[in-house]
């Protein structure tokens, strides 16, 4: 059986191609071929103004059991306790990756409620009387006895 110049053409290509793009996948995924000297995209100033840009985890170490609010569905105020504040590590290289992970600041918070927060909303206005009021993304977690858990996950890049 003969193999055409254009099969074999054609093949040959499409497997150059598909070897680049597993070898390097941080131009496909990314749209660079360097992430290390441009370590991110052009963050807005309306974000870069709002509290939680910048929060680290540090800033939430020393609140921890203490007592932060949200409103609910209807207005009023439902307090969360702080669990936990835990640092998040990249996971190491898997098989598919050719280079190590970028250092990132990430963390998680874990908070507790009483209540349920609006099942519509994800974003929550938090208050604390010492960080003040800011927005956060939250997830629920587990519901046990009556207790709700949520998490709000910090990754700057």
């Amino acid at each position: 059986m003969a193999i055409s110049r254009r099969f074999f053409l054609k093949t040959g290509s499409l497997t150059a191609l598909a070897a680049g793009l597993v070898l390097n996948p941080n131009i496909t995924i990314f749209g660079q071929s360097n992430t290390q000297s441009n370590p991110g995209h052009q963050i807005p100033t309306s974000a870069q103004q709002q509290p939680a840009f910048m929060f680290t985890r540090a800033t939430f170490e020393p609140y921890v059991g203490g007592i932060f609010q949200a409103p609910d569905a209807s207005g009023h105020m439902i307090s969360m306790t702080l669990l936990s504040a835990t640092t998040n590590k990249p996971k190491a290289n898997t098989r598919l990756s050719t280079r190590t992970a970028a250092e990132t600041d990430s963390f998680s918070l874990m908070f507790r409620a009483t209540e349920e927060l609006p099942p519509y909303a994800s974003i929550h206005r938090l208050s604390h009387p010492a960080l003040g009021q800011f927005d956060l993304f939250l997830t629920p977690q587990k519901q046990e006895n009556g207790v709700v858990l949520y998490e709000a996950v910090f990754n700057h890049l």
